[in-house]
C-alpha cells in the first residue's frame, strides 16, 4: 500500500500510533538509520526531511520518541509528522499509513458512544434552546425524529475560500493562524458573505463548516450560520489537533473559534472551544474518553454572566474524571480574543 492510497479505516487512535511506533522503526523503514550518528539516547545526522548536507542538523531522542531539525526547514515532531512530511500527506493520513506498517494494519478501537438516554435528550433541549444559541444560525432537532449520535464527514471541501479577507486581519490574525485553521471568506455556496471555520471531530475528518458574518450582521441575521443537520453539541473545536499536543499540558477550552484562534496565536496551542458557553453531555463524554487519566483541564470562558455560570457547570462535571482550574481574564476585557499575544502570555505564566 502506498501513500497516496487512503486507507479506507476511518478512525485511527493518534495516541495509540504514537505509544506504538517507535521512532527507530520509523526510521529503519526508510533505510535512514545508518546515516545517523548515535550517541547514547541521541541520534544525529544530516536532515532527511529537506536532503540537506549538515551531519548534525538533524537530530533524534530515542526515549522522546521525537526529532527536530535545526536547519534548513527547521521541522520537528512525532513519529506521525515525519512520515506525515516524507510522504506529502496529512497528519491523519500518516497515522494510518504507520497503523498498517508496523500495527499489522489493526484498526484502532473507535469510542463507543452511547444512545442518549432520556437525561441526556433534556440537557441538550436545554444546551441547544434558542436562549443559549441566539447568535447562530441553526436548524433545531426535531424531537420526532431519532437523536443524532454522530455529523458524517463531509465529501468535500471548499477550494476557492479567500484567505486575505480585511475581516481576518482585523481580529488579529495573522497569515499563518488563517492557514493553519484553513480560514477564509466564502464567495458562493449556502456560506455565502461568511468567513468559512472547517470543523472536525477527534479522528480529524472534515464534518462542517461554520460561516462568520464578517463584522455586524444585518438586522435580523445572525453572526454564525450553521449547515444543515449539524448537530454542534457532538463536537469540540480544534479537539483533533490539541490531541496530538503532549499529554503533559493542560487543555484549555474556551467558548468560541476565535478565542481558540487567538490562544494558538500566542503559542498555547492545546486549546478547544466548546462552541458556546455550556458543555453538552456528549462534549463531556469526548473529554473523558480522549483525556489522558489524570489530566488537567484550564477553563478559559468568556467573563460574563453565562461565562461565570458556564464555568462553574462546566468545572463541576469535569472534576469527576480531570484536574480543573479556572483562569480569569483581567478586569475590562469579555472575552479571551481581545487580548494580546503578549498579554495571554502573561495570562498563562
Amino acid at each position: 500500500m502506498n501513500a497516496n492510497q487512503a486507507l479506507a479505516n476511518p478512525f485511527v487512535d493518534f495516541k495509540e500510533v504514537k505509544a506504538n511506533v517507535s521512532i527507530l522503526q520509523v526510521l529503519e523503514h526508510y533505510n535512514l538509520v545508518n546515516t545517523l550518528k548515535q550517541t547514547g539516547d541521541r541520534l544525529s545526522g544530516p536532515c532527511p526531511i529537506h536532503n540537506g548536507a549538515n551531519p548534525t542538523a538533524f537530530r533524534v531522542s530515542i526515549s522522546k520518541n521525537c526529532f527536530n531539525c535545526f536547519g534548513k526547514c527547521g521541522r520537528g515532531g512525532n513519529v506521525i509528522d515525519f512520515v506525515a512530511l516524507k510522504e506529502g500527506i496529512n497528519f491523519r493520513d500518516a497515522a494510518l499509513l504507520l497503523q498498517e506498517w508496523f500495527m499489522n494494519g489493526k484498526p484502532a478501537r473507535r469510542p463507543r458512544r452511547t444512545r442518549p438516554t432520556q437525561r441526556v435528550r433534556e440537557e441538550r433541549r436545554e444546551t441547544e434552546s434558542p436562549t443559549a444559541t441566539a447568535d447562530v444560525e441553526e436548524d433545531p432537532p426535531n424531537q420526532d425524529e431519532e437523536v443524532v449520535t454522530e455529523n458524517p464527514p463531509l465529501t468535500f471541501e471548499l477550494k476557492t475560500l479567500k484567505a486575505d479577507h480585511p475581516y481576518l486581519a482585523e481580529r488579529g490574525l495573522d497569515q499563518e493562524t488563517i492557514q493553519h485553521f484553513g480560514l477564509g471568506y466564502c464567495t458562493r455556496g449556502v456560506l455565502r458573505g461568511h468567513v468559512a471555520i472547517p470543523i472536525h471531530n477527534p479522528n480529524g475528518e472534515l464534518v462542517a463548516y461554520a460561516g462568520r458574518w464578517p463584522g455586524n450582521p444585518p438586522d435580523g441575521k445572525p453572526k454564525y450560520k450553521l449547515p444543515k443537520g449539524f448537530r454542534k453539541s457532538l463536537e469540540i473545536f480544534n479537539l483533533h489537533r490539541a490531541l496530538q499536543e503532549p499529554d503533559d499540558l493542560p487543555l484549555v477550552i474556551v467558548e468560541g473559534f476565535f478565542d481558540c484562534f487567538a490562544l494558538w496565536q500566542a503559542g498555547i496551542a492545546k486549546c478547544v472551544a466548546l462552541m458556546g458557553c455550556s458543555m453538552s453531555p456528549e462534549q463531556e463524554q469526548l473529554l473523558a474518553e480522549t483525556l489522558p487519566d489524570g489530566g488537567t483541564i484550564e477553563l478559559f470562558l468568556d467573563n460574563d454572566e453565562a461565562g461565570h455560570q458556564g464555568t462553574e457547570e462546566v468545572a463541576r462535571r469535569l472534576l469527576r474524571f480531570a484536574l480543573v482550574r479556572s483562569i480569569d481574564l483581567p478586569d475590562g476585557v469579555r472575552q479571551p480574543d481581545e487580548l494580546s499575544e503578549d498579554e495571554i502570555a502573561e495570562v498563562f505564566e
